[in-house]
């Protein structure tokens, strides 16, 4: 007997014991067990370390009761003071109901079913709404089937976990939210449609076993958090099939519906979707025949259903009608004459922010495309329009004098946040527009994640929406909302080359006219180029490259970047901003800081107090340069402003570097040849990985040295050598697809041992500070700390990919002298060998034996958004 309930470990409890153990209501005497147990009336529990065993009452039957092994530890929380304690979902999750009487903003409910129901204009047959009831759904399938549609595609575009459960003679569906934020469904991130279902099925798996544990077989769910009357419900629970997941709710109905689709296409709440999921709604379009058939002129019919049905929904629509005016054709006002944009009065109403300006001047026909993606926002409008959503939380954010608290979130962060969101989507459709115009016609033969891939440039600027910060006022250093912070400090300079150069972090690759510092002053820049033009060195003329994004300003010999209070060691993040915008703001700044004529509140070290300081000369780093400049013609300043703490040189700085480099006449007519000199803050990341790029160059254009071929490297004889040595599985996936992929991998691994020698006090081995970074995510102290890690350690992963590309490029078109830059190979001969489906593909599986973290993308990398510690500008 014992041995024929073994089996039966996967079951859910037979209905036999279920009713049983409800009906008979014993004696409130309790017993515990091992595991635990208590309340179990009518059976008897025989526990044991192996499998808890279940006989029901009158030795009926014996069953496997595994759902009580499972989780000997159950996490309880409670929404109120005076609410009764119970299970959590996930340990930290309550069951929330999302029907609610203030959702039907349209009052679409009792005439068709479903909450905020609505059609867009111009002919298409594209629907939106609310999260209907099981009947609902039934009755909205019905009236959609008696219209006539040809193909019906219902199209669930929730990313949160849902469950429908039965409440009298419907069903209504609930969603686990945290009691952090009742308001808010909770995220899944990049989940896609299946692995959403399996977390609703592993709930409803939970949900179950909570409820066979409990007396009277039920769960707790709330139907409404506004008024928590008689909250929460009990609800009765016996089996597995007493709730549903959303597939099994819509395939119903679907499937029965003639030529119907059921698809969960899920949007994130926050910002543009994930390419994968356009890529499955695209799949699922290419089996509607209809659609791709010149002579049918029918379209097919597409229901998108989110929670609410207002934003997401919004955002579905248009992108389902964007693809259905591909077939049809676009409204007449979609072809009327284009007007003239106004840079310095640009018209927001109509969608002229900063960003899509760039994105319509970036891309071909930008602005008709554009023109095309708004007058179908038009048609989608009747629970919000995505332009004047933008304006409207722009208008509310500059209306904040001092600013409060909404939902526990700052208010200005809370507008901001919702703007930036919808802008992000503004921009997302017109570049899915872009997509369409180049693929509808080819059903969508290139997938659109690949597509992105192709066109770099695009994720680039998904990571510049939110401009706020290029408008913050330089008042806020004088009215000392944020302070001036010194670049160099006590411990800055672990290669003690203050004394003879006046700047720390001096180096230079041996060999190689090639030298890494810090942040110089007007000192510093002096004593550098005396240096430099001395006998020690004989360079014919010295080309200075400030490498830094952040604003600069110095202050009688000692130069300062503006910082939050909160976040001294942190530089502020200007995303997307160029040479010319980067000094007029600087410049800005040093006029308020010489109009003030006040002592001002500055940190010469973060770890000390800050001092009151009257500073006598003011400048810019410009201005320093400009003044060396007129003193000596052999010098020669740039800036190439590459943000901190990203994942590296971006494909433009590459080209400024070379083609600066490579058509210096010196390199060849002197012996020492010009000193190319690299700075940062610290001297350090983007230093170093901008020295490498100089050396390869220098060695591409007058040769290479010992120790590239094979056969000539130091044998490395340490723990995970292969790692230290750049051979990640990504890396060498790479190089098998570069032509003599393992000679340029070698070059490589030279110059950055030239450029970082291991054992010198820098320990920033561009190479080597991939593993030793990965490894400190291991002893990291909280899962924060641990994913920063992460992310840092896959952008020094990406900038030694960029440098393997770049000297495959430096030899390919070595013949040509260059004359096609980086940028335009990548996107032709990188795109051939995938180079970017490589750089989409970031991870550490190698390393990571249980694969607990996903790839990353390069949206992943490059549209990530800055930590924000506060909103300080304009949204432009």
């Amino acid at each position: 007997m014992g041995t024929g309930a073994s089996s039966a470990s996967s079951r859910s409890p037979s209905p036999e014991m279920a009713v049983q153990h409800r009906n008979n209501k014993l004696s409130n005497s309790s017993r515990k067990d091992s595991l635990g147990l208590t309340k179990w009336k009518g059976h008897n529990v025989i526990s044991n370390e192996v499998a808890p065993i279940l006989i029901t009452k009158g030795c009926f039957e014996e069953y496997q009761c595994t759902m009580l092994a499972e989780k000997q530890t159950v996490t309880k929380g409670k929404i109120q003071e005076g609410m009764p304690e119970h299970p959590l979902i996930q340990d930290k999750y309550f069951m929330i109901a999302d029907q609610c009487k203030q959702m039907d903003k349209l009052n679409t409910r009792e005439t068709t079913g479903v909450p905020n129901f609505r059609k867009s204009d111009g002919g298409y047959p594209v629907y939106g709404m609310g999260q209907p009831t099981r009947n609902g759904l039934s009755r909205l399938m019905d009236d959609l089937q008696r219209e006539g549609c040809p193909e019906l595609i219902v199209v669930c575009i929730r990313e949160e976990p849902v469950l429908y459960l039965q409440r009298g003679s419907d069903w209504y569906s609930f969603a686990p939210r945290s009691a952090e934020n009742l308001d808010e469904n909770i995220s899944t991130g990049k989940m896609q449609g299946d692995e959403i279902t399996d977390m609703e099925v592993a709930i409803r798996k939970e949900i179950t076993n909570y409820a066979l544990r409990d007396e009277d077989n039920q769960f707790y769910f709330y139907e409404s958090i506004t008024e928590f009357k008689e909250e929460p419900h009990r609800y009765d629970i016996m089996y597995e099939e007493d709730m549903h997941t959303c597939q099994e709710i819509y395939s119903i109905y679907a499937m029965m519906a003639t030529n119907g689709r059921y698809l969960r296409m899920p949007l994130r709440s926050e910002g543009a979707p994930d390419e994968k999921v356009i890529d499955q709604f695209l799949f699922t379009l290419k089996e509607v025949p209809s659609l791709f058939d010149h002579e049918n002129t029918s379209l097919p019919t597409m229901a998108f259903i989110g929670y609410a049905g207002v934003y997401r929904t919004t955002f579905a629509m248009v992108l389902g009608t964007l693809v259905l005016a591909h077939k049809k054709g676009f409204p007449e006002e979609a072809y009327q004459s284009l007007q003239a944009i106004d840079d310095d009065h640009p018209d927001l109403q109509k969608g002229e922010f900063a960003v899509v300006l760039k994105l319509c001047r970036m891309i071909p026909d930008g602005f008709q495309l554009k023109q095309e993606v708004d007058v179908l926002i038009n048609k989608c409008d009747k629970m919000g329009n995505i332009r004047k959503q933008i304006t409207e939380y722009k208008d509310q954010l500059d209306s904040i004098k001092e600013d409060y608290i909404i939902l526990g979130h700052s208010a200005k962060d809370y507008f901001l946040k919702r703007a930036v969101k919808h802008l992000e989507r503004y921009c997302y459709l017109i570049m899915l527009n872009y997509y369409l115009h180049q693929q509808f016609s080819k059903m969508f033969s290139q997938p659109f994640s690949v597509w992105m891939q192709h066109h770099p440039e695009l994720y680039r600027l998904l990571g510049e929406v939110d401009k706020s910060e290029l408008t913050a006022s330089p008042k806020l250093i004088t009215n000392e909302t944020r302070f001036l912070v010194a670049d160099d400090y006590l411990g800055l300079d672990v290669l003690s080359s203050q004394r003879e150069v006046k700047v720390s972090n001096f180096r230079r690759v041996p060999g190689l006219p090639v030298y890494g510092m810090s942040q110089p002053s007007t000192e510093g820049m002096a004593k550098l180029i005396q240096l430099m033009e001395s006998r020690k060195h004989n360079h014919s003329s010295v080309h200075s490259f400030n490498l830094r994004a952040e604003l600069i300003i110095e202050c009688d010999n000692c130069t300062y970047t503006p910082r939050e209070l909160s976040h001294l060691g942190e530089n502020i993040i200007l995303p997307g901003i160029d040479r010319v915008t980067l000094e007029k703001v600087e410049k800005e700044m040093k006029e308020e800081l010489l109009k003030a004529e006040k002592q001002l509140q500055v940190y010469q070290d973060v770890t000390e107090p800050r001092q009151s300081l009257q500073f006598e000369n003011v400048c810019t780093v410009q201005e320093v340069a400009a003044e060396q400049m007129k003193q000596n013609g052999n010098f020669h300043y740039h800036r190439l402003p590459v943000p901190d703490l990203k994942a590296g040189l971006m494909e433009n700085v590459i080209d400024d570097i070379l083609g600066i480099i490579k058509d210096l006449d010196d390199i060849y007519t002197d012996e020492d040849g010009p000193a190319l000199v690299f700075n940062c803050q610290s001297g350090k990341g983007r230093t170093t990985n901008a020295m490498a790029i100089a050396g390869l160059i220098i060695w591409h254009k007058k040769g290479f040295p010992v120790g590239v071929k094979l056969g000539e490297q130091e044998r490395i004889s340490v723990p995970h050598a292969e790692y230290t040595k750049g051979e990640f599985s990504v890396v060498m996936q790479l190089v098998r697809r570069l032509p003599w992929g393992t000679q340029v991998k070698r070059e490589v691994d030279l110059m950055l041992d030239k450029c970082s020698e291991t054992m010198t006090p820098m320990h920033h081995h561009l190479r080597e500070v991939i593993f030793s970074t990965y490894n400190k995510i291991k002893v990291a102290k909280t899962d924060a700390d641990a994913e920063s890690l992460r992310q840092m350690s896959l952008d020094y992963l990406e900038r030694y990919i960029y440098l393997i590309l770049f000297n495959c490029y430096m030899h390919l078109e070595r013949c040509h002298n260059w004359e096609k830059n980086f940028t335009t190979w990548m996107k032709d001969t990188g795109r051939k060998i995938g180079a970017y489906e490589v750089l989409d593909n970031l991870h550490f599986h190698d390393l990571d034996s249980d694969e607990k973290y996903p790839v990353s993308t390069i949206r992943d990398r490059w549209s990530r958004k800055p930590l924000r510690h506060y909103f300080r500008g304009a949204m432009m």
